[in-house]
């Protein structure tokens, strides 16, 4: 079986307060934005955040929460590799919602 992976891509803050904004970092499934892992300050540690299905449904769009897994990384390239270090773990457990582009 095909081992599961997701990609990233940061998000740039730009416009006239892009010092003040919180550096974050899409997380994709299959091109999908499936969620995010974000800065939080005061204590600069990184956490992640999944887009998850409140129910199981093929309805488009699907009633969705976030979810917040509650440890924090002291980086970003260490969340990251917990996500894709447990991306089979992940996909099985969650029903995650995916955002179109």
């Amino acid at each position: 079986m095909k081992k599961m992976k997701f990609t990233f891509k940061k998000d740039v803050p730009e416009g006239p307060y892009n010092s003040f904004e919180m550096g974050s970092t899409d997380i994709k499934l299959k091109k999908k934005v499936v969620g995010h892992i974000s800065e939080r300050r005061p204590d600069y540690q990184w956490t992640i955040s999944f887009a998850v299905k409140k129910e199981k449904t093929k309805q488009k769009p699907a009633p969705f929460k976030w979810i917040k897994l509650i440890h924090p990384f002291e980086s970003e390239k260490r969340a990251r590799k917990f996500c894709q270090d447990h991306a089979d773990e992940i996909i099985n457990k969650y029903d995650l919602y995916s955002f179109e582009d």
